[in-house]
């Protein structure tokens, strides 16, 4: 399977939505002193949610406990912009499974 049919068998922009708003929903309850610095008063139905890129990884890591050494993933990043300027950046990870695997949350 290529990679653009692995995004359309996993409907990749609803799942990376999805992980974002969920993401986003804890970020303000358990860090709210961050969250207001990145997002101070921005308003959240004017920021714009762009999709910026996938890609397929492999990393090498001797000590990764797979057959061959290596960890294979997908990585989805989102950009977020305001007033035409981006200022932060929330990449997903997901195995070739499709399943969740760990997020970043970074300001840019």
């Amino acid at each position: 399977m290529n990679l653009e049919e692995w995004l359309s068998e996993h409907d990749v922009k609803e799942m990376v939505l999805k992980n974002y708003k969920n993401y986003i929903f804890y970020y303000k309850e358990e860090e709210p002193e961050d969250y207001n610095e990145v997002f101070g008063d921005k308003k959240e139905k004017d920021i714009k949610i762009i999709f910026h890129s996938v890609a397929y990884v492999i990393n090498t890591w001797q000590n990764y406990d797979t057959n061959d050494g290596t960890y294979k993933y997908i990585s989805v990043k989102i950009r977020l912009e305001y007033n035409d300027d981006e200022f932060a950046e929330y990449e997903v990870i997901y195995g070739l499974d499709g399943e969740y695997h760990d997020d970043y949350f970074r300001e840019i």
